[in-house]
């Protein structure tokens, strides 16, 4: 399983990816210290390490073991001080672009009255993992 540090900086890039951003994660340091910062106030952008795996665990399931248009139900308890976060993700659509298979992933996520939607697309790498990238019309 990736350390903390590598899931609090991967999972962020790979969102703010899928959110049509890929221009801004391809530039240099102080653009990635914006989108750090612009996720700072975002559901995504406050996961703890068990949450962000429990979510990738789940953006995996819905990726590899979900048909188009099937919802992957995702709920995190709340512990403490932090609320429940309760979300859905659904793959919407499937194709290959570059010869990789890709998926495009929506999400909608809950904590408290916050509320987050997203969706971008995914592709299967060589070695079976998936990354957020942008993909041909």
């Amino acid at each position: 399983m990736p350390s903390r540090k590598a899931l609090r900086s991967a999972l962020p890039r790979a969102l703010a990816c899928a959110l049509g951003s890929s221009l801004l994660l391809a530039l240099a340091t102080p653009a990635h210290a914006y989108f750090d910062n612009y996720l700072t106030g975002t559901i995504i952008g406050t996961l703890n390490d068990k949450e962000a795996q429990s979510l990738a665990k789940s953006v995996r399931k819905a990726l590899n073991d979900t048909a188009d248009g099937q919802a992957v139900e995702w709920t995190y308890p709340a512990a403490g001080k932090r609320q429940q976060i309760d979300g859905t993700l659904t793959p919407v659509s499937s194709k290959t672009d570059q010869g990789q298979p890709c998926r495009r992933l929506k999400s909608d996520l809950k904590r408290g009255s916050a509320e987050e939607h997203w969706a971008g697309w995914f592709c299967k790498q060589s070695n079976g993992q998936w990354k957020s990238r942008q993909v041909a019309d």
